[in-house]
């Protein structure tokens, strides 16, 4: 039986480190107004990403920055394909370093919004696990 959510409630970010802390087999199912996408996981290491006419990392990245829709889990579920080789850790970081840049672009470079952005995303990434304080 699979799990069922709302990205407000559960981001994509604390789904993929559930399943990677647990070395589980999933397919990550999205939905919202913005379409449908899906990302796999094999024994906790993402294998794949798909979203429109993106595949890889190029999906997951657009995926991430998902606030709002709906998820489904599906245990047991294979990857069509590897698209992905990277790991989680450094998947998740780049994604949020990108979200980060591409909010920054549309403030003022009067600013160090983007300074305070990156300290929040990286307190978040400690708080979760994901990456641990030197």
């Amino acid at each position: 039986m699979g799990v069922k959510g709302r990205l407000k409630d559960m981001s994509l970010v604390d789904i993929i480190q559930i399943f990677n802390a647990e070395r589980k087999t999933v397919a990550v199912h999205l939905g919202s107004e913005l379409g449908y996408g899906r990302v796999y996981i094999k024994d906790g290491a993402i294998v794949h990403a798909a979203y429109r006419e993106f595949t890889g990392p190029d999906a997951f990245f657009q995926l991430l920055a998902w606030h709002d829709g709906e998820f489904e889990v599906e245990p047991d579920a294979a990857a069509p394909e590897r698209t992905i080789n990277e790991s989680p850790e450094g998947l998740i970081l780049e994604g949020l370093r990108r979200l980060d840049e591409a909010r920054g672009k549309g403030r003022d470079a009067g600013g160090n919004v983007g300074d305070l952005e990156s300290i929040r995303l990286m307190n978040r990434l400690i708080e979760l696990g994901i990456i641990e304080k030197a």
